[in-house]
């Protein structure tokens, strides 16, 4: 398999767990929902921990995102957020000389 396919395939183990953050799920269910092996699925996930992208929740084992990808999102929302205020900052003075 390539690095291609192996970095799709994670990335679609995280789809999959960013959809389940508050539970998580087991190996065996994102192995029945996607497809993969046990042993892919390992590997994959082995990948997200690694990376810091998923966690263990410690009382269940079960899988999650991690709080990087909450993190991440908040650092788009505030980008959104510094964007909006410069479009809006810029409107007002377009329309300020007309």
């Amino acid at each position: 398999m390539s690095t291609h396919q192996s970095a799709e395939r994670i990335l679609k183990v995280l789809e999959l767990i960013l959809r389940h953050t508050v539970h998580g799920l087991t190996p065996t269910e994102i192995s029945k929902a996607t497809g993969f092996t046990l042993v892919n699925v390992s590997r994959y996930v082995s990948t997200l921990e690694s990376a810091g992208w998923a966690e263990r929740i410690p009382e269940t084992n079960r899988i999650r995102a991690s709080i990087r990808v909450a993190q991440m999102a908040v650092g788009v929302m505030r980008d959104f957020d510094r964007a909006a205020a410069r479009l809006d900052e810029m409107r007002a003075r377009i329309t300020t000389d007309l």
